[in-house]
């Protein structure tokens, strides 16, 4: 079962995305639909993408790639939105650029940095959208999945009736018509200018054209919560109170691009709403387990594994992990771009 999405004059749609292309790739249906029903749009980039080494090379023909080079890459890719964006018939005004770094959207997180969830939290009451889209926290990509969470965290705090559409761009199976899923349908002038919005996307083509240009299907997903079939799945399948602390379910599994010693991460906010931060290294998957506090790098104590990464329960002591009002966890493996899952809420 699908629905179709449905605007009108009065909503307001804020669009919050990790990188430059993603707003071609994961909304240039859902952009021209917001146009023609006469909706205000306004959209976030999280970071200018200027972390993007492989393609820079390919794209400028040079092997060394200094900072100043990436920040003038960077500038190029904030260029080629401002083009897709008029492509898909949207002002660049309605762009704004927050500059936070390029595959490091995680990092902060598991910082509790304030800067990314004060510039959304701010945004949000500004323009207070009755529609924000953004990336889900199932999503692979670490930036997308970390961005899902930060979102997720605003909207802890913020009362105000809106909806809040997820998208996936890096897992496929996700974008197909799934079940549950409120679809954007693209007609062929609708596709032919979302093409040509991806196309502007220059320096993203070397290595990925074919794929990036696979985008432009007829339809456009995005759900209205996280598919329950990816939560079902995911790494961490459980966390409960035990008899002395806490009990993580654990069904880790290698996947190409996503293997090697793992780490369990936990965000949240306590009952107090003070953030809680851990990192809890799985490997090697027995003994003492050593548990950090990711904020100040302090080593808060350990924990233990009964079993294995691949179908377990990690002991955690109670004076580690205070009780938590919401808490997300992901498992993030030591090799390989890409995560097994992205993060799900657990509590």
């Amino acid at each position: 079962m699908t629905s179709p999405l449905r605007l009108t004059p009065a909503d307001r749609v804020l669009v919050v995305l990790p990188h430059p292309d993603d707003e071609s790739l994961a909304a240039g249906g859902l952009l021209q639909h917001a146009l023609e029903a006469g909706a205000a749009i306004r959209l976030l980039f999280a970071t200018d993408g200027d972390n993007n080494p492989w393609a820079q090379r390919a794209s400028e023909r040079s092997v060394w790639i200094t900072a100043r080079d990436r920040a003038r890459f960077g500038a190029i890719r904030r260029g080629e939105v401002l083009a897709a964006l008029a492509a898909l018939g949207v002002g660049g005004g309605a762009a704004s650029f927050l500059a936070f770094p390029d595959q490091g959207l995680t990092a902060l997180l598991m910082r509790a940095d304030t800067h990314l969830l004060d510039d959304l939290r701010r945004a949000v009451l500004e323009f207070r959208p009755t529609v924000l889209v953004g990336p889900s926290m199932l999503d692979r990509h670490p930036d997308h999945s970390a961005l899902g969470v930060w979102i997720a965290l605003v909207l802890e705090g913020v009362d105000l009736p809106l909806r809040h559409l997820r998208f996936f761009v890096h897992d496929p199976g996700q974008r197909r018509r799934p079940p549950g899923a409120t679809v954007v349908a693209l007609d062929q002038p609708a596709l032919g200018r979302k093409r040509a919005a991806i196309d502007c996307h220059r320096t993203q083509q070397f290595w990925r054209g074919t794929w990036l240009r696979g985008f432009a299907q007829s339809e456009e997903a995005f759900f209205e919560v996280e598919p329950a079939l990816l939560a079902s799945a995911h790494p961490v399948r459980g966390v409960h109170p035990a008899e002395d602390g806490w009990e993580v379910l654990l069904a880790s599994r290698s996947r190409f691009r996503s293997f090697g010693p793992s780490t369990l991460l936990l965000a949240g906010l306590g009952a107090d709403r003070r953030p809680i931060r851990l990192s809890v290294s799985l490997w090697p998957p027995f003994g003492a387990l050593p548990v950090t506090d990711t904020t100040s790098g302090a080593a808060l104590g350990s924990a233990r594994l009964r079993g294995s990464t691949r179908n377990g329960r990690l002991m955690l002591p109670a004076h580690l992990l205070p009780p938590p009002a919401v808490l997300y966890a992901k498992v993030e493996h030591a090799f390989g771009f890409f995560d097994e899952a992205g993060w799900r809420r657990v509590v």
